[in-house]
């Protein structure tokens, strides 16, 4: 492989869609943790992952995963998305609808990016407990 694409933006949100006129992403209620009263659940949604590569050179597959830190276990992953490129100069964009994930525990999970076998970036996502008021 040449060298891998660089990952430039990952965004998770509640909603993506694309300007019929313009063809430009707009990206609705974006979010970085997870809280939940009880484990182990499931989210209750679908959301979406907005991801933007730069220097893609060749044809090449493309994966998310989701995975727990804690024992590094793939707890999700998308199937393989074919990521090509005209012009390595231009970046592409992905837009992936992510299913509810489940969630054993509180902890930290990544979503990780991954092309050609290669992981080409990561965020991580924080799931934390909290207490129901009474």
């Amino acid at each position: 492989m040449k060298s891998p694409p660089v990952l430039q933006a990952f965004v998770l949100a509640e909603r993506i869609y694309t300007d019929a006129a313009t063809g430009q992403r707009i990206i609705c209620g974006t979010f970085n943790q997870i809280m939940a009263t009880k484990f182990p659940r499931t989210t209750e949604k679908l959301t979406y992952a907005f991801i933007l590569l730069c220097e893609v050179t060749q044809r090449m597959p493309f994966q998310l995963r989701f995975v727990s830190l804690k024992d590094n276990r793939i707890v999700m992953q998308s199937g393989i998305i074919q990521v090509e490129a005209k012009d390595p100069c231009m970046p592409v964009d992905l837009v992936i609808e992510i299913p509810p994930l489940p969630l054993a525990e509180p902890g930290v999970y990544s979503f990780e990016c991954w092309a050609n076998e290669h992981m080409v970036g990561s965020v991580r996502l924080p799931v934390s407990r909290v207490e129901t008021e009474s």
